[in-house]
Parts: structure tokens; sequence; C-alpha cells
């Protein structure tokens, strides 16, 4: 029976065992075995291996101080800080950026969000019956009880010259009952012409005045004539401004409330008044009914013509193209600078104008180039409305104005030199000349019936 062979240690029972156990160096024993580097190397391979069992692994940060990478420890603290800090910088920036925004909203509440706010309000108007009318005394107010004043109007186009005339009658005494009298189609219609709004619209519209106490409807057109009016109403004044307010009865209708001294002068306000508005519409006509068109009312509904509105589409394409130009001239300009040098160059090759390929190349103007930039040919050339590029204040104009007037010199060289070319074809031909092609020295045969003559040559030449 053959002897059992011995088994043989494994590969990685003997890296254990030799990872395990800590082999001496090869040193004396002189009492520096503790600072054996392999035994330090493989103490510090253990204890990494333990920490990173238990700690995720990082990468160590150098220090600020240019010193190295500190010990683990350190770097890892190191990096919570600095985590820390940009955090802490993340959140300072958002912060500053919303109190910024903050402040900025709280300023738009403040002056408005173009900062008009605070400019939009007219002063009040003064009050009513601070003056008396021209010529004439206005009596005393009642004592004890609410003075009832009375005003009387069309109230076309509700507007603020006639709330401000209303305010002027209810802030004339400290107890004012404001009492307002708005006339009716038939009676308006029949003395001042057509109305925008109705008469029902009219009233709606002066029920709405924070002034107003009550609204009279369809109230007499001349109060001065209406006395049972004035005693039903308990009228005390009648407030109006003090021009005269002619009528069929009368150059001025409220004469009879001023004798009275029952008469309020109020003050007008310049500028408002309905027949301005309505000539503001008039006036600019055009806009209004383009302003219209665009928001999507039709044609038969403004009464205007298929022909007016083509017109009036024709003008707005034209005015918009003209902004837009406008507003892009400078890239417009440049493009169409550079269309114009592409197309001199392919159209005249033989051209002594500037093309970009020349400009590359050369690095001065030519003799006659600079003629033409010369400051008498750029005057003929200033109604030329140029952009200008970077390249200087008058570099863009001048190269602009001499390939503009060389371009133009190169077509008048080549008319002129078809004009003499075709000159020289229709000038009979010189008997010392000689024929230039085999066309010319060749004579065309005669046509029709050969005559006497004709004959006799042939005889001759057969001779």
């Amino acid at each position: 029976m053959p002897p059992k062979r011995k088994r043989s240690t494994t590969v990685s029972s003997v890296k254990n065992s030799v990872m395990d156990i800590p082999q001496p160096s090869s040193r004396d024993a002189s009492g520096e075995d503790a600072e054996d580097p392999v035994l330090q190397e493989i103490a510090s391979k253990k204890e990494r291996q333990n920490d990173s069992s238990h700690v995720p692994s990082k990468r160590p940060r150098p220090s600020k101080n240019g010193s190295g990478v500190g010990d683990e420890s350190d770097g890892t603290d190191g990096e919570g800080d600095g985590a820390t800090g940009r955090t802490s910088r993340k959140g300072q920036r958002t912060s500053s950026s919303e109190s910024t925004s903050k402040k900025a909203a709280l300023e738009r509440a403040e002056h408005g969000e173009n900062g008009e706010a605070g400019g939009m309000r007219m002063p009040d108007p003064p009050k009513a019956g601070l003056v008396d009318p021209k010529g004439y005394k206005t009596n005393s107010p009642p004592v004890g009880r609410p003075v009832r004043v009375y005003a009387d109007g069309v109230f076309d186009l509700f507007h603020i010259g006639h709330m401000r005339q209303l305010q002027q009658a209810k802030t004339a005494f400290p107890d004012t009952y404001l009492i307002v009298g708005v006339t009716g189609d038939k009676e308006t219609h029949r003395r001042k012409g057509l109305t925008v709004l109705s008469a029902k619209e009219r009233a709606e519209s002066v029920r709405h005045c924070k002034w107003v106490d009550e609204v009279v409807e369809d109230c007499p057109w001349i109060i001065a004539d209406a006395p049972e009016f004035i005693e039903k109403h308990q009228i005390d004044y009648v407030a109006h401004d003090d021009i005269p307010y002619g009528a069929d009865e009368g150059d001025d209708i409220y004469a009879p409330i001023k004798e009275k001294g029952i008469f309020l002068v109020t003050q007008r306000t310049e500028g408002l008044s309905t027949t301005g508005i309505i000539t503001k519409i008039v006036r600019d006509y055009d806009q209004y009914i383009n302003r219209q068109l665009k928001r999507g009312t039709s044609r038969k509904e403004l009464n205007v013509s298929w022909l007016k509105k083509n017109e009036l589409e024709i003008k707005r394409n034209m005015a918009e193209l003209r902004d837009s130009i406008k507003a892009n001239w400078t890239t417009t300009g440049q493009e169409l600078s550079k269309d114009l040098r592409q197309f001199w160059q392919s159209s005249r090759p033989a051209s002594p104008a500037r093309t970009p390929t020349q400009e590359k190349h050369e690095g001065a103007l030519t003799p006659n180039a600079a003629a033409a930039a010369s400051p008498s040919a750029l005057s003929r050339l200033s109604h030329l409305d140029i952009p200008r590029a970077g390249g200087g204040p008058e570099r863009g104009s001048s190269e602009f104005a001499a390939g503009y007037s060389l371009g133009l010199i190169g077509g008048v060289r080549a008319w002129m030199a078809r004009s003499r070319r075709n000159l020289n074809d229709s000038r009979p031909e010189s008997p010392s000349s000689e024929g230039s092609s085999d066309e010319q020295s060749t004579k065309e045969p005669p046509r029709g019936r050969p005559g006497k003559q004709a004959m006799h040559d042939g005889i001759d030449a057969q001779a």
C-alpha cells in the first residue's frame, strides 16, 4: 500500500497566515523592533480595513494652507465644513434674491407698475358759488336745513368734466342735497342732434356718480320756464357755468335764474367736453376704424365700404412694415449693402468697383476709389442714409459711397462702349478699308430678274 501523500497548504491559507502573523525583519535586536517599517505598514493596513468596514471612504481634501492632506478625520471634518459653507452661501444667495424681488414688488406696489402712481390725479375743483354770476348777485343760503341744489344737462358720454361740475355743486355748502336733471331723447335730438348714448344710458351713468343724491329723468330744457318744477323739487339754487347758454328762446336760458339770485357759478374743466371727445374720434377716424377692425368688428357694423376697409388694411400693413424697418434698420442696411455688393460683382466683373475679395487682399483704396471717396463724391451721395459698421465712424458710409459711385461709373462706361460699337457698325464702309471677314468681301447675288446690264456683265465675264 503506497504511503499517504501529505496535503499541501493552499495559497489563501498562506496569504492569511502571512497577513495575520507579522514576520520580523532581518534587523538585529537592538531595541528598534517597534519601529520596524514592515510591522508599521501591516498595522496601518489592518486599521484601514477595520475603519473601511464601518465608515464609508471619502476623498480627503487638501488643507487651505497647502500643507497637504491631513489625517482622515480632519479631511472628513473639512469636507463637512465645506458642504455646510456651500449650503450657507446658497442660502444667503437665495435669501438675497428673494429680498430683492420682494423689495421690487413693494416698490411697484407703492409707485405703480411703471412708476406712474401719484401722478394720475387731478387737483380738486373749487366749490361752486365762490363768485357771483357776471352782472348779478347770488342770495345767501338757507339756514337750519340741507341746501337743495339742482344741475341739469344732457350728460352724453358721461366724462370727468361732468363729474367735476357735479362735485363743485355738491361741495358748495356743508350740507347739500344734489338733484340732477337728465334731458330726454326727443328734446335732445330736436335741439342738439344725435347722441351717442340713449336717455336711459345717460341717466344710469349719472346715477352711478357718488356726488349725486337724486336723478330726475326727462327734465325741462329751460328751467326758468318751469316754475312748477322748481316748486315741486324745492330747488334753492341752480348750478351751471357762467357762459351764456343760447337757445331758440334767447341768448341765455339761465338769465331769469340769475336775476332771481339763485344761480351758482361752476367752473368748466378745460379740454374735457362731449364735443371735444367726439372731435378727437372724428379727427383720428382711420385709427379708430383700424382699432375696431383689429378687435373683430365687421365693416358692416362700422358702416365702412369694402374699398375703404382694404385701403385701411394696406395703410396699416405699410405702417407696420415701416416700423419694422425702422426697428431693424441697422441689420437691414448691412444685409442690403452686402446684397448690392454681390450683385455688382456678378453683373460687372470688369467694373473698377471694390469687391469683398479685393478688400481682403488690398490694404488701401485704388486711386479711382480714393477719388470716388472724396468729399465731393460723398456730397453727391449724401442723400443715401447708409448704416455705419463698427470699423469706424466714417468707414461704412465711405466704402458704400465709393462702391456705389464706381458701379455707376462702370455702368456708364459699358453703355458708352456699346453705343460706340453700334455707331461704328452703322457707318458706311470706306473704299480703302479691307473686309474684316469673308462675309463682308463676298457680294450678295442680286435679287429679282436680271436686267440688260447684268447680261452684259455676264458676257464680259465669260470673255
